[in-house]
């Protein structure tokens, strides 16, 4: 892969993931708790072909960030560096399985409100045998997504974990490689330990001595320097190769 290659997949395919973040949040709801199961539900079943577009755009985003960051390999000396990449492209896998969980979700919120309004509406015709039956039949899935999205809050979880130790070992590698970004004066190793560092302390801290959803939104500060950082590195090496 050419520099330019390397340099428009860094940061093309971060701004398309991130951007299909904020759609899927935005579809689910930004004051959503990650645990308001029936919430998710009915909105995941009122925007399901959004969130199956969005998610197409955030796996095909984060493929090719993570093709990008590959490509990059070799600009610091040590190992730093290569684990550094190892760890984020392992936090990517488990981000793609957890997009996949979301996309479950979505089918099961058009399960949950069908069941749903059959219940009411069956409870509003006096039929208390179908209501039950379409009840029972509501609150199934709704359990079932239930462990579909604590596998999801996990699966989330435990990748930024590897992607903030990643972008911490990728500050560490960059600390004598003098390598810069689009902005000469933005020093790329101190903002990629600073992402790293707010995506654990957001997870590992936040997320434990606050709650999940609190841990979510610090983290989401890291993932927005991820981005300007992609796009620095990136936009740098697009000027510079072929």
């Amino acid at each position: 892969m050419t520099s330019k290659g390397i340099g428009l997949s860094l940061s093309l395919g971060m701004v398309a993931t991130i951007v299909g973040y904020f759609l899927w949040v935005t579809t689910i709801g930004f004051n959503t708790a990650s645990d308001d199961i029936a919430t998710i539900l009915t909105n995941s079943a009122s925007g399901s072909m959004t969130l199956q577009i969005v998610s197409l755009l955030v796996l095909v985003g984060l493929v090719v960030h993570g093709a990008g960051l590959i490509g990059t390999r070799g600009t610091a000396a040590g190992t730093n560096e290569s684990l550094g990449i190892i760890f984020i492209i392992s936090g990517i896998v488990v981000w793609i399985a957890s997009t996949a969980l979301g996309i479950a979700l979505a089918e099961m919120g058009e399960k949950f409100v069908a069941y749903s309004q059959g219940a009411a509406a069956a409870a509003a015709g006096g039929d208390a045998a179908t209501a039950a039956v379409a009840g029972a039949g509501a609150t199934s899935v709704a359990i079932s997504a239930g462990f579909t999205q604590a596998a999801s809050v996990a699966s989330n979880t435990f990748g930024t974990i590897l992607a903030g130790i990643g972008w911490v070992l990728i500050g560490l590698a960059y600390r004598g490689s003098n390598t810069k970004g689009l902005l000469s004066f933005i020093p790329l190793e101190w903002l990629a330990l600073l992402q790293g560092a707010i995506l654990l302390v957001g997870t590992i801290i936040i997320g434990n001595v606050v709650d999940v959803d609190t841990g979510s939104q610090i983290s989401g500060i890291g993932f927005l320097l991820i981005v300007v950082w992609s796009v620095l590195r990136g936009f740098k090496l697009v000027r510079s190769g072929k």
